[in-house]
């Protein structure tokens, strides 16, 4: 079956309402409708409009402007009603993968790439350092809750709670956002598993800590200014981890990962407060 029979039969089934059939020259001919531009009109309500789009997905597209436009396949059907061959304008084009943040050569993407590929791997490291620096940060009278360190003292058995709940809150807070605001619904648990990143600097820190007190036969104390400064660092990665975790696992803009990762950050950060009130 040639391509333009495999576009007439799907046009058939799609189009074969006189009212689509309008929209698509409609759109055509202002080079793009908004919502109340096909509302207005067609005189039509959201849900008859919405179920007029759905049944049309083939052929009209809403772009990053919200204008709906017409697809390649919605240029071809266009001409097949007026009897032409090729398009008179350029052509709606998909759009790219998503791009996710880069500085410079700097880029997240091969460390979020490995770990979403290798789960089983990732989730072993993930367990033996978050068991030793936490069993260090306890010895150490450090307080591990997300990507924060506190001086503060808690049962060994808080801490491992404490580390788990912050994981499964940020990670399924990801989850939750990524699935019902954006309707991204695939790569949960590769989503899930690569957000453990975000504890990597954390963990580091509490390790390297609690080797040089042992060294020295002392326990350090950190001034409040250096905590806060390596919070804020922990925190810039942290926001990093997750922009990049979803607009790669999650194919997101950068501008939507970044909305996430905002609000995910926030929610981590009242939380934490709230807590420790």
């Amino acid at each position: 079956m040639s391509q333009d029979s495999t576009i007439e039969e799907a046009m058939f089934n799609a189009l074969s309402n006189p009212l689509r059939r309008k929209i698509i020259e409609f759109i055509d001919e202002i080079g793009g409708a908004t919502y109340t531009d096909l509302t207005e009109n067609f005189e039509l309500k959201s849900g008859p409009l919405y179920y007029h789009l759905r049944q049309m997905k083939q052929f009209v597209h809403q772009g990053d402007s919200k204008k709906y436009l017409l697809t390649e396949d919605g240029v071809k059907a266009l001409n097949l009603f007026r009897g032409k061959k090729e398009p008179e304008y350029e052509v709606f084009e998909e759009p790219e993968k998503p791009k996710v943040f880069s500085m410079w050569k700097f880029s997240l993407v091969p460390l979020v790439k490995f770990f979403a590929r290798n789960p089983i791997h990732s989730l072993i490291e993930f367990v033996i350092l978050a068991g030793v620096s936490v069993f260090i940060g306890w010895r150490s009278n450090m307080f591990i809750v997300g990507n924060f360190v506190i001086s503060y003292e808690v049962p060994l058995w808080l801490g491992y709670i404490s580390l788990l709940a912050s994981w499964i809150f940020i990670a399924g807070f990801s989850e939750i956002l990524s699935r019902f605001v954006y309707k991204k619904k695939k790569n949960s648990l590769e989503l899930i598993n690569v957000i453990n990143l975000i504890f990597l600097p954390s963990f580091l820190f509490t390790i390297i800590l609690g080797i040089i007190g042992w060294a020295s036969g002392t326990i350090l104390i950190v001034p409040s200014i250096v905590l806060l400064i390596l919070h804020g660092v922990f925190q810039i990665w942290s926001f990093l981890i997750i922009i990049t975790a979803i607009g790669e696992v999650k194919e997101l803009t950068i501008e939507r990962s970044a909305i996430i990762a905002m609000v995910v950050s926030y929610a981590q950060i009242f939380t934490l407060i709230f807590i420790l009130l």
